[in-house]
């Protein structure tokens, strides 16, 4: 005999409610894109992220996110040292539960082509893979380095840069990225030129008694570079570059999910009053184009707070820090393009000995330096920090996931 399924009933009447438990644990699961779009559903679900149960719930679901970027991954960490006539630069891979392991990295074959003072372009690695410049913008080479193999791979010169000796290059690179349609890797960077000085002239042995200045073009412009081709090439694309900071190093650029991302700020205007609007920039590697998110309206009011651009498990995260309270505010972009997706969620303080963010890791562990330059791990979980006994200037911090993947494997 077939038995008959029975409905649960109050009273005889189909009951249509779902307990707030099971329903916060259900939407905890949710991006934050769905969660920020099902808000016109019902007024409850509108205040959600007013609601301190559910935030208690989704907070804990970004900070135990699983990104592919995590597993099983380590970070590198870029020190500088200040020497009595120069900048000492050195790259740790930092490993461990709590970072307990430290390793100093043989620099010596990229500094061959870079020189001492390193930068890595981004904020993770590419299976296995490093994109590395110079903070000497004379010598700006740009190399794949693979650490777990010791490859080297020195990116060819562009064409631009040859086109005449009467003018300086100045190139801003701007991301590496993977084109996962294409199997192939990409270096983005904006070019600038300038006049070449008399001084500059003689230095290179140029005389410039038949040169027509007035072609010379000046005109600035975006290339992009194809491993597989091994090649660069013009982007016929008009796009807003990076902000640039005090030191070159401090710029935030990073690849994720198929982007490289970076900030870019508009320039203020002639009025006192009037303030620049700050935006987040997102190539997308494969297809070539852009999109721009305006940040949120309080990140960049300059002398009250000041922000940096993280990546959070898998997350883009706004880190905005008010001086007066020592207080942090996290804040997570759920869809690109859309400025109100930009969602509050953390709040941290106070931290009175910290003085800015260099990074996150997996599990929700950000790393900060201090006023007194150590640095120190807080996690978001527990709100504990941890001296991971650092001192000097960590400028920067690299997720990295080893790997022997050949580089020159992909090109043609």
């Amino acid at each position: 005999m077939m038995e008959k399924s029975v409905t649960p009933t109050i009273m005889g009447k189909v009951s249509k409610h779902i307990p707030d438990d099971v329903l916060f644990s259900i939407l905890s699961k949710l991006s934050l894109k769905s969660l920020k779009r099902f808000e016109s559903v019902c007024k409850s679900w509108s205040l959600l992220f007013e609601n301190p149960y559910f935030m208690r719930i989704y907070q804990d679901h970004i900070i135990h996110r699983n990104h592919s970027d995590h597993d099983d991954a380590s970070i590198i960490l870029r020190r500088i040292v200040q020497a009595p006539r120069e900048l000492l630069i050195s790259l740790y891979l930092v490993y461990g539960n709590n970072f307990e392991n430290k390793v100093k990295l043989d620099t010596s074959l990229p500094s061959q082509e870079l020189g001492q003072k390193i930068i890595i372009v981004g904020s993770v690695s590419i299976n296995g893979i490093l994109c590395l410049t110079s903070m000497v913008v004379e010598d700006r080479k740009v190399v794949l380095w693979n650490p777990a193999t010791d490859e080297l791979k020195v990116i060819p010169p562009s064409p631009v840069e040859s086109v005449t000796p009467f003018r300086v290059f100045l190139p801003q690179i701007h991301g590496f990225g993977y084109d996962g349609v294409r199997d192939d890797y990409k270096v983005l960077r904006y070019v600038q030129f300038g006049q070449i000085s008399v001084l500059d002239t003689l230095a290179r042995g140029l005389s410039d008694e038949h040169v027509a200045w007035n072609e010379i073009s000046y005109e600035p412009l975006w290339e992009i570079y194809s491993l597989r081709s091994n090649l660069w090439r013009k982007l016929d694309i008009k796009m807003p570059t990076l902000m640039v900071s005090f030191a070159d190093v401090e710029i935030v650029r990073f690849y994720m999910d198929g982007m490289c991302h970076w900030w870019t700020q508009t320039s203020w205007s002639d009025d006192i009053d009037e303030a620049s609007e700050s935006y987040l920039v997102s190539f997308d590697v494969s297809n070539e184009v852009f999109f721009t998110t305006p940040m949120p309206d309080d990140s960049f009011d300059l002398g009250l707070v000041e922000s940096h651009l993280v990546m959070l498990n898998g997350y883009i995260a706004l880190i905005s820090y008010y001086g007066e309270t020592a207080t942090f505010y996290i804040s997570i972009l759920g869809e690109i393009g859309v400025k109100e997706s930009w969602t509050k969620l953390f709040i941290v303080g106070s931290l009175s000995t910290v003085e800015r963010p260099i990074g996150a890791g997996k599990k929700g562990n950000i790393l900060f330096l201090t006023k007194d330059d150590e640095l120190v791990c807080f996690d978001l979980g527990t709100q504990k920090i941890v001296e991971l006994g650092f001192e000097g200037d960590m400028c920067q911090m690299v997720i990295y996931k080893e790997s022997l993947l050949s580089i020159r494997g992909i090109e043609n």
